[in-house]
Parts: structure tokens; sequence; C-alpha cells
């Protein structure tokens, strides 16, 4: 008799657990009077966007929204609303004090380390995380450093209590260096042009012997004897993972394409892509996509333009070519809260601001593998968008008015902004 009501007891807890659940889950609000870039290349004006439990229900004119239909509607006139933007091939949560060796924990020893998961590392108590989230990025591509083959790459979102729960897509790619053809001639404060790099062929080789075994690992479902560096190769020869791989100058850039060629590789992005333009036709025709280096960027060689970086986003749209950006360079991890106003730079110098939208949100999302689910505000996808009272792209007029992830409100406020609060108070009482 003990063990019925026991069980009885027991079958009501978890019955009032999970209505309790559904109940929390069951939200709806509807978002009216918007300017709506939908980040696909269109705009509505007098839009809304309706969510319900966490994805967006409505995308349309407001006038023909249903508002019966949600819990909540809020008027947000002339507020714009925008996708999630991504931050690519960040070491955000991976490095806090570039001072601090304590704080960096993004590069493992060894060359080739494609089994080194970034992920493991993320720190979700960043403070710099923070920064960047309330400048509107919602999710992170973060990517190991060190090394040729660097390690494996994840998508986060940029909030959660620890790394499994900030964790949106983990090990999606594999990250590299190719072998420099040029090295720079004179010191790195004094630059004298370039040179051929005569350790080229040679470093070549040794990535080309790599892969030729991980190739080669791959074709055996249960291998005599497992390595783990072996293993996390797979994904790029199944079409599971893309190769990231960095490089700049044309002739680095022809050399990639004929390796994805030679070994198959399905999915393959360029890091930086200074010279990409020049080999727009063979990257469409190769599915290449690039993550370009930061626009606000000093021109690489001395015959070229000041300007090269500002026009090069505009030069591969012209093109055709599917690319995103990037802030690689000096202080890559807190300049990432820039990453708008430097997209801002590429506009002014003739970048269309629609297709500089997609190359933030939907671009990096769909090289991701994550595009069903995020960067785009569409009818089926998450509710990951945000608010401004500005044009986003403009440092003299945006301002983050809220910020949804999963349809959820975030907190925006930083630790700067606590610190403010704190220390007013005290000093005017």
């Amino acid at each position: 008799m003990k063990n019925i009501k026991f069980i009885i007891s027991f079958l009501i807890l978890i019955m009032a657990s999970l209505l309790s659940h559904g109940q929390k889950n069951e939200t709806s609000f509807l978002l009216t009077e918007l300017h709506i870039f939908t980040g696909t290349g269109t705009i509505i004006e007098n839009g809304a966007v309706g969510v319900k439990n966490g994805l967006i229900d409505y995308v349309g004119a407001t006038n023909s929204a249903v508002t019966k239909n949600y819990l909540e509607v809020i008027s947000k006139s002339g507020m714009n609303l925008y996708p999630g933007f991504i931050a690519m091939n960040t070491t955000i949560g991976l490095t806090e004090i570039d001072a601090v060796r304590a704080t960096r924990d993004f590069r493992e020893t060894g060359d080739m380390n494609p089994n080194v998961r970034a992920i493991s590392a993320y720190n979700a108590e960043s403070e710099i995380g923070e920064t960047i989230l309330a400048n509107g990025i919602l999710f992170a591509q973060i990517a190991p450093r060190g090394g040729t083959i660097k390690g494996s790459s994840s998508v986060i979102k940029l909030q959660g209590d620890n790394w499994e729960d900030a964790a949106y897509k983990s090990d999606e790619g594999i990250v590299m260096d190719w072998p420099k053809m040029f090295k720079i001639k004179g010191d790195d404060d004094d630059p004298q042009g370039y040179e051929p790099d005569e350790n080229y062929v040679k470093n070549l080789a040794a990535i080309e012997a790599f892969f030729v075994k991980s190739e080669a690992y791959s074709k055996n479902t249960i291998p005599v004897e497992r390595d783990l560096r072996m293993e996390a190769m797979r994904g790029i020869f199944d079409g599971s993972k893309r190769l990231y791989i960095s490089a700049d100058f044309i002739k680095e850039i022809r050399e990639i394409v004929a390796f994805k060629r030679k070994y198959n590789i399905k999915k393959l992005s360029i890091i930086g892509g200074y010279d990409s333009w020049m080999a727009a036709d063979l990257l469409n025709e190769n599915e290449i996509s690039i993550l370009l280096q930061r626009v606000n960027s000093l021109p690489q060689l001395a015959e070229d333009a000041l300007d090269a970086s500002y026009t090069l986003p505009t030069k591969l749209a012209a093109a055709g070519v599917k690319f995103c950006f990037t802030m690689d360079g000096s202080m890559e991890t807190m300049q990432n809260r820039n990453l708008t106003f430097n997209i801002g730079t590429a506009i002014g110098y003739g970048l269309n601001p629609n297709t500089a939208l997609t190359a933030a949100t939907l671009h990096p999302a769909e090289i991701l593998g994550i595009g069903e689910r995020t960067g785009s505000i569409e009818t089926g996808k998450e509710a990951n968008f945000v608010l401004t009272t500005g044009d986003i792209f403009d440092m003299r007029t945006a301002k983050i008015a809220g910020l949804y992830l999963n349809g959820r409100l975030i907190n925006l406020e930083t630790r700067q902004e606590r610190l403010y609060k704190k220390y007013s108070q005290r000093y005017t009482e």
C-alpha cells in the first residue's frame, strides 16, 4: 500500500512539473509599427513581428497582423528591427586580458591540432562578451589560434551560464593557415614589401601529407587504432564540417582552390581574402565563401589604393561572391563590439546597406550551418533580433533599444554601466 501511494505521489509531481513547464514556455507577443530589415534583402515599413514560444510566427504589415493571437501587443513606433548579428573567427571567451597570460586560453602547442576544441575553453563569464552582446551581436564563431591546423571552431550564444549552455553548434569546422608564399621584407614596424618565402614548398608538403593520411583514415569506419586528430578531420571529407583557411594573396587563393578540388573538400571558406576579388569567378565556380578581414584595415601593398580594404566588400558583392565580415587584427576580441560600425565604413564606400546586412547575418549563419534556425527575420526561425532607435551601422545614431534571443528580452547592462551607477550613487550622496 505504501508503495502504491509513493508511486501515485511521484506521478502527480511529474505531471505538475510538466504542466508548469509547458505553461512557462507558452509565451507570445507581437511587436508593431516597425521598420523591419529582414536580412534577406527586403524591408517592411510599418511592419510587425509575432513571436510564439521563441519562434517567429508572423512577419508582415502591422495592419494585417491578428492581434488576438498574441498575449501581448507592443508598439515600437518608428524603431528598426534587425536579425541578430554574428561575429566570425573570434577568440571571444577564450581570452580576457591580452597582457595577462593566465586569461589567454586559445592556443595549444604543436602544429597540427584539429582535435583541439575551442568550445571546451569558452568562458561564459567573460566581461568582454557582454559588451559585444550589448552592441547587437548575439552569436559568435570561436576558433583556436596557433599552429598550422589550429583546431575545431564552434558557434556560441553570447549568453549562457557555462560553455555547455552557451554552445549553439559545437565543432562545426576546422581552422587552419595556408603556408605563406611571400614574407614581409624588413622589420614589422618598417616593412619593405614582400619576397618569396623559401619555406613554402616544405610547409605545403607537410599539409599535403597530413591530408593524405586524414583522407585515408576517414575511409575506415572502424579504424584499427583510433587517432583523435584523424577523427576530428573526418567531417572535412564527408561534408559535415567546413574547412576555414587563412590566406590573402591571389596565388595562395588559387592554390587553395586546387587543394579543394584535389581532396574533394565539400565546404571551404577563406579567411582574409585580400585579393579575393581577383578570383571572383573561380570562387563562385567552386562555392568558396570569404570571411573578410577587418574593413578598417590598411592596404597590404604599397601600390594599393588607400581605400582597398574599404571597397573590397563592394567588389565581392558586385561579383556575386558570398562573404561575411570579421574583425581580425589587433585587439580582435574586444574590437568585435565595433563590428557594425566597421561594416558602416564599407557602406560609406559603396556597399548596399541591405547587402551589408545580409553579409553580417544570413551569410554567416549559412556558412556556419545554422541558416535554417537563425540569421534572418522569417517565419519559423528563432526570434533572435535587435531593436534600435537609429541606423545600426551608423555610430552617430545607433542605439540598441532591445535584444531578443529565442524570443526572450535580454538585459543589456554591462560591467561598465554597473560601475557607473555604483560610483555615481556613491558620490552624489
